[in-house]
């Protein structure tokens, strides 16, 4: 899946599972920010999620 711009919101990811956010949208989405991360010279980062069925996978 490509993912759309319309995911980015001001402070959060946001998308409908199947249609703009699957796992390959959040680890391509993760992949880039952990690669930004490491440019700044970070070498932690904290990853959360919610109750909702599609949690794990993502």
């Amino acid at each position: 899946m490509n993912i759309s711009p319309s995911i980015f919101k001001a402070y959060d990811i946001r998308g409908i599972i199947g249609k703009t956010l699957d796992a390959s949208v959040a680890r391509q989405v993760g992949q880039a920010f952990g690669a930004a991360a490491r440019e700044r010279g970070e070498s932690t980062v904290i990853i959360g999620r919610d109750g909702r069925l599609s949690g794990p996978e993502l």
